[in-house]
């Protein structure tokens, strides 16, 4: 749950990074929804393993704690690009990364934060669809994470 809680905080101050210009934040908006409701049942999941009464159903079946084990793992990988960060490839984390512009400076969304400043120094308009487009890749990766975590994807 501290995971969709970070991403939330993070959206907000790209909210007020982006106030008045021409992109959209709903597919991260919906995206992290999503990720939110699917980190709110494993966690009720984890819970279950941690009560008492429940523990020895879960040890007499290794297999449950081992998947979810496997998702919660996955569930960060999931994060991940094979394109990277936008004029950064190498990079693979579209959640979190070093900022372009600060070495020193980790960021949330590092590629969207990279694509407005590739719209700052341009400053041409039609930019703001590379903003957009990273967004878009943004909330596929949150989505994809919210499938893993669920156990829908692998």
């Amino acid at each position: 749950m501290s995971y969709a809680y970070e991403l939330q905080k993070s959206l907000k101050v790209l909210e007020n990074k982006l106030l008045g210009k021409p992109v959209s934040l709903v597919p991260l908006h919906e995206s992290i929804q999503k990720f939110r409701e699917a980190a709110s049942n494993v966690e009720n999941q984890r819970k279950e393993l941690e009560d008492k009464a429940l523990f020895s159903k879960w040890m007499n079946d290794p297999i449950k704690i081992r998947e979810l084990n496997d998702r919660l793992m996955l569930t960060e990988r999931a994060f991940t690009d094979q394109d990277g960060l936008f004029g950064r490839p190498w990079f693979k984390h579209l959640v979190y990364g070093p900022s372009n512009h600060n070495v020193y400076l980790s960021t949330a969304f590092p590629s969207i934060d990279d694509a407005i400043e590739q719209v700052r120094v341009s400053k041409r308009s039609d930019s703001w669809r590379l903003v957009q487009h990273e967004i878009w890749r943004v909330a596929r990766a949150i989505t994809r994470a919210s499938g893993v975590l669920t156990g829908k994807l692998t």
